[in-house]
């Protein structure tokens, strides 16, 4: 007589399965965390045995103190840094799509437009920026040199993305009937989604850059004019804390589109490879 094995049923794909633990976020992010809090304690304790000069190498101390009693004035400094940093942001964001998506549908938009895009790379905007400051007022240079920064990336992702689609799946839309904005809606937007959320992000971090880059170069206010102004006067530690701040913000906007992307893009969250069953 045989005996027959009961079926093994599958785990359910949202079920914790027996012998994996599931960590928590903050544990799987200990490892992200131990470099910077590492060096951080080297650089304080080669503060505390070699006493280097304040106005040379401040500590991680020092600086903790700075951000903290002149709260005030680096917040106010900092506001004028987002504001540049944001309004360039969407000016990159808002003309590198348009310049992408007529480049991505014009053969000869590609040949006479985009060779002007690539070669504008190859002048600094370093010595640009300059000029900027004296023909344009305050804010609108700063805002303006921001914009440059970011306008190289979201141009070549979103050209790469809008190029991504599968043309198999255009030709089937319209054979179904779809119209041209709908192949390019249902079709060739979605396929480029992950390429152009990529540019956003390299191109919140470069605006930044270039916020302060025009600070540095004409304005009365932010933190790249309140970094040059302390390293001027030996105020080094003063530096580090707009150093901080800046790298905040940069850290905070990334984040903001990463969060963005999570929510527009849910499905690039999950796996998508089928996960091998334990045996019984």
């Amino acid at each position: 007589m045989t005996t027959e094995r009961p079926a093994v049923r599958p785990w359910p794909a949202t079920a914790r399965r027996p012998g994996v633990r599931g960590g928590s976020g903050l544990v799987r992010r200990l490892p992200l965390l131990a470099l910077p809090l590492v060096g951080l304690a080297l650089w304080q304790g080669a503060a505390w045995l070699f006493d280097p000069r304040p106005w040379l190498l401040p500590s991680p101390l020092d600086i903790a103190r700075t951000l903290v009693d002149e709260r005030s004035r680096l917040w106010f400094h900092a506001l004028a840094t987002i504001e540049e940093t944001l309004l360039g942001l969407g000016a990159a964001l808002a003309a590198g799509l348009l310049l992408a998506a007529l480049i991505a549908a014009s053969r000869a938009a590609e040949r006479t437009v985009y060779p002007w895009v690539v070669a504008s790379q190859t002048v600094p905007i370093l010595a640009v920026a300059p000029l900027l400051g004296v023909w344009l007022d305050y804010g609108t240079a700063q805002v303006l040199v921001a914009a440059l920064f970011a306008f190289f990336p979201v141009v070549v992702n979103g050209v790469a993305g809008l190029r991504a689609a599968d043309p198999e799946l255009g030709r089937a839309l319209r054979t179904l009937g779809a119209g041209r904005f709908e192949v390019w809606r249902r079709a060739t937007l979605p396929a480029a989604l992950p390429s152009l959320f990529a540019g956003a992000r390299m191109a919140a971090v470069f605006a930044v850059t270039g916020a302060v880059v025009g600070e540095y170069v004409g304005a009365d206010r932010g933190l790249g004019y309140l970094s040059e102004i302390a390293t001027a006067q030996f105020q080094t530690v003063v530096t580090f804390a707009c150093v901080a701040w800046l790298a905040a913000i940069g850290v905070a906007l990334f984040a903001a589109v990463a969060l963005v992307e999570r929510i527009a893009l849910p499905y690039r969250r999950h796996d998508v490879a089928p996960r091998r069953r334990r045996s019984p």
